[in-house]
């Protein structure tokens, strides 16, 4: 939404100083709708199933547990950003990372503990 309403807003922008509906159009970015075509469906389809099993996640295991599983995919996407995409830089900045991640996953774990000693009297 947000974006369509900035199209239309840089389009109106570039109407009103080129005075022709053609020459707007012309210099908005193109949508590349040929090259993203596919790899937006497939981007588009693995969020819609991670929203869904999201869902899922919470329905079983409840709120403390379940939205703590969710939130947890920050840290693949972490690992993403610190090995393939490098935007992570310096050692001291990737072992605080790390000290962070384990300490997520130790809190994590604490949260499982005590889900199953509430089910169990």
């Amino acid at each position: 939404m947000i974006t369509t309403l900035l199209w239309f807003l840089r389009f109106l922008y570039h109407l009103q100083r080129r005075r022709s509906v053609h020459s707007a159009w012309r210099a908005l970015p193109s949508f590349h709708l040929r090259v993203m075509c596919i790899p937006g469906a497939i981007a588009g389809t693995l969020w819609s199933i991670g929203n869904v099993s999201s869902i899922v996640a919470v329905t079983h295991l409840g709120e403390g547990i379940g939205m703590s599983v969710v939130q947890s995919a920050m840290m693949v996407s972490g690992l993403w950003g610190i090995f393939y995409f490098r935007e992570i830089q310096g050692m001291k900045n990737i072992c605080w990372w790390f000290v962070a991640a384990f300490v997520t996953l130790v809190s994590i774990i604490f949260l499982s503990h005590e889900h199953e000693a509430i089910k169990s009297p």
